[in-house]
């Protein structure tokens, strides 16, 4: 996409946002001692200090080995963490038992199987650290990622994702684009890697991402219920309306052995995680401005679900966001009591049409100005 398209969308626009910080000192000292050297010298081990307050958490489940060499990538850090956390969610803990695992980390064995989100959010209570790591159990972490990741960041940065490249050198993720109906995708899928500074995105991957533990739990954690997917777009905008800023850092690498299709169950779990995000993370007054827009979502994803065989997922989302409401309505009062900024701060980063190959569903040439005009008109309503 051209940078024109990409500045009219609002992706790097919009006033920074302020928050009221945790008491804290004004000065991060891992994040101040993070900073790239002047010139073009790469970071090391010794750029670094209070290594000691990072710490990363892998969720695995069905493949110890891939997750074993997850743990290797961490291990080989240029900036070694703390400690490695891996929650073994199998009912039989095949990680537990391997040694290249258990000899690098420690594993949590919890009783059932709590998914990505309740894993994550597991391991996030089981340490103490400053900073925690989430890297998924078939991804490898460049040996410089973390050292990277600590270096975008800054003390009004809550969260900083990594650049996810397939085994073959392309995207798989990184800045991860939002529609304004809560829709998102992975950005710049199969493209050339990226190269370039960190920036403020509206979302990151979950595959590579480092979270401030003061920000996360300012905001209340990952939210468990999520099971799997869609938790990242969640976290990233509860931390936006916290306050936190989201970036991006291209020079940190993960490599993932990524797939898409999963089979219809994901769908299952991507729209209902996306109805849960919207219907927290807004305002009731960008709800009632967004009804229309996000109604016509709702028919037009249901066509494209009983067009490509998801329907019954479809159909079974919709239930559980209603047999859910009353949980949703507790978990959107405290999200809103959390609030530090407008949701103007929110949908300036966020898309007004819908752009990737994952998608097949492209917008006419006149819907797309359509699309463009509705979320300029609700960002100066909502300004």
């Amino acid at each position: 996409m051209a940078k024109e398209a990409r500045d009219s969308e609002g992706r790097n626009g919009g006033k920074r946002a302020h928050r009221r910080r945790p008491a804290t000192s004004e000065a991060d000292p891992l994040i101040a001692s993070a900073r790239m050297p002047a010139g073009d010298e790469p970071l090391t081990a010794a750029a670094l200090s209070n290594r000691e307050t990072v710490a990363v958490v892998i969720v695995s489940y069905d493949d110890p080995q891939a997750t074993a060499q997850a743990v290797a990538s961490v291990h080989a850090q240029s900036v070694a963490p703390a400690e490695i956390l891996v929650v073994d969610n199998h009912p039989d803990h095949p990680a537990a038992a391997l040694a290249a695992i258990h000899d690098h980390a420690r594993v949590l064995t919890p009783s059932e199987n709590l998914g990505f989100a309740g894993g994550a959010a597991l391991g996030a209570r089981s340490t103490t650290s400053a900073w925690i790591l989430f890297l998924n159990p078939d991804a490898t972490a460049a040996p410089d990622c973390l050292a990277q990741l600590l270096a975008a960041g800054d003390a009004d940065t809550g969260l900083i994702g990594a650049q996810i490249l397939l085994p073959d050198g392309r995207i798989n993720a990184g800045d991860n684009p939002v529609h304004v109906t809560g829709i998102a995708w992975a950005g710049g899928y199969l493209a050339p890697r990226e190269q370039g500074p960190p920036r403020s995105v509206a979302s990151v991957s979950g595959a590579g991402m480092l979270v401030r533990r003061t920000a996360l739990d300012a905001v209340g954690g990952i939210s468990e219920r999520y099971f799997l997917y869609h938790e990242d777009v969640d976290l990233a905008l509860r931390l936006r309306l916290g306050g936190w800023d989201v970036r991006f850092q291209p020079a940190a690498i993960v490599t993932h052995d990524y797939s898409f299709a999963k089979g219809t169950r994901k769908w299952f779990y991507l729209e209902r995680n996306r109805a849960w995000t919207v219907l927290t993370c807004y305002a009731t007054r960008t709800l009632v401005l967004l009804a229309p827009l996000l109604l016509a979502t709702e028919v037009s994803v249901a066509v494209k679900a009983r067009r490509e065989g998801w329907w019954p997922e479809k159909r079974e989302a919709w239930h559980a966001v209603w047999s859910s409401r009353r949980e949703t309505r507790t978990h959107r009062r405290e999200v809103q009591a959390l609030r530090q900024v407008g949701d103007h701060a929110l949908i300036v980063l966020m898309r007004a049409t819908i752009e990737t190959d994952l998608i097949d569903d492209q917008h006419s040439a006149v819907i797309s100005r359509a699309l463009r005009t509705y979320r300029r008109m609700l960002l100066a309503l909502i300004r």
